[in-house]
């Protein structure tokens, strides 16, 4: 196979610089007027093809947009590492910023990063992310990916964990594996679609499980503060069988509360999204591990397909979540 014509070899071939070659193509910069017409013989005679857009991607920066809700919170930290190395390795910078989990935050980002002519867009969305998000990224015109949580509506390329199976296998395992009959889901916020789903999972596996059950559900923020909060409250109004926690920062907390209330092992306890702190917990924490750096990864992928003009290979991605059992729940391994 022939190799491509480059501008390098218009340049040599009509003997002017890159930069003088790029000048006759775009009409840029001063160039006389015989060698503006020593350079276009020479595109005729190599039969170069300008490639308009690569241009207008090298115009727009090799800068990409990485929206978040929390920079501070471990799962997303891992996500974004898949995402930064991805796009490193394909020499893109991602320029990373955080909503703090609010609308009016997103909506000002948004603004700044398409002042900012980003190439493309990495997007989890704050919660209550609606179709004005989606209007406005239409808009705007940009490659886009969503990740971890979905805009209903939304038809660019998503990528999460399978959260209902996540919600299942934490269930399941309080009801068949310990015979819990009093369960509390504990933490994220209400409105949340990962919370949500999950939810939609732990009340698929009680019904499966053909057992009389007494789920409560109670939101928190997604800190360990809180977690540590909820722990207390729970010890002083009596703990239930199990806890089944938004996160593993919540669900680090709540073991730490019920410890220092000499309640260490009185339920068991499931984190979610098995962050690294996990399994060096005392006791280990059983998590729900969904591998936020792969997913970063894999949404990175996906939407490098977008801005080269290919077909991504995952339109809609849903990785399936693992339980990890470890001596939270009991489980000595």
């Amino acid at each position: 196979m022939a190799r491509r014509v480059t501008l390098i070899d218009v340049a040599r071939h009509a003997g002017v610089s890159r930069t003088t070659a790029s000048y006759v193509l775009t009409g840029a910069g001063r160039v006389s007027t015989a060698t503006r017409e020593r350079v276009q013989a020479s595109i005729e005679t190599l039969g170069y093809v300008y490639n308009e857009g690569a241009a207008s991607l090298r115009r727009k920066g090799r800068t990409i947009g990485v929206i978040v809700p929390n920079i501070d919170r471990p799962f997303f930290g891992e996500v974004l590492s898949g995402v930064e190395s991805t796009f490193t390795a394909s020499g893109y910078m991602a320029l990373m910023v955080s909503t703090r989990d609010r609308l009016d935050q997103q909506a000002r980002l948004l603004r700044m990063l398409r002042e900012h002519q980003v190439a493309a867009l990495a997007i989890i969305p704050a919660t209550g992310s609606n179709h004005d998000l989606v209007s406005s990224i239409r808009s705007w015109d940009v490659p886009t990916v969503f990740l971890s949580r979905y805009v209903l509506g939304a038809t660019e390329p998503y990528v999460g964990s399978d959260e209902v199976l996540g919600g299942y296998l934490a269930a399941d395992h309080l009801v068949r594996a310990h015979r819990c009959r009093s369960i509390t889901y504990l933490g994220g916020p209400k409105l949340g679609v990962a919370r949500i789903d999950r939810l939609t999972g732990v009340h698929r596996a009680l019904a499966e499980s053909g057992s009389e059950v007494n789920l409560v559900d109670l939101t928190c923020e997604s800190t360990v503060e809180a977690g540590i909060r909820a722990g207390h409250e729970l010890a002083g109004s009596g703990l239930p069988d199990g806890i089944i926690c938004h996160n593993d920062t919540v669900a680090l907390g709540v073991a730490r509360a019920l410890f220092d209330a000499g309640h260490a092992g009185a339920t068991r306890i499931i984190g979610y999204d098995d962050i690294a702190t996990a399994q060096a917990s005392i006791p280990s924490l059983t998590s729900v591990a969904t591998n936020g750096r792969l997913l970063g990864e894999t949404a990175a992928s996906a939407l490098l397909a977008v801005i080269s003009g290919a077909e991504p290979a995952v339109r809609s991605h849903l990785a399936e979540p693992q339980l990890i059992v470890r001596e939270s729940c009991g489980d000595h391994a």
